[in-house]
């Protein structure tokens, strides 16, 4: 399968948000992610930090400001 799981990191703590994401969309700092079964969780004021798709996993953090 191509979902990956979706983290929130802040300091040293790495939660996790949703797993098996199969799509996300961006519109500014809001993420929305959806998994296989149709549902989704939106996030507001966050970003990407990193998608490593090899462990089907991707990393967000607050956006600071």
């Amino acid at each position: 399968m191509c979902e990956s799981a979706v983290y929130l990191v802040r300091g040293p703590t790495k939660d996790l948000v949703m797993a098996e994401v199969a799509r996300m969309t961006v519109a500014g700092n809001t993420i929305t992610c959806f998994d296989t079964l149709g549902e989704r969780r939106i996030l507001e004021g966050v970003r990407i930090v990193d998608a490593n798709l090899m462990k089907h996993e991707i990393i967000l953090e607050p956006v600071k400001g």
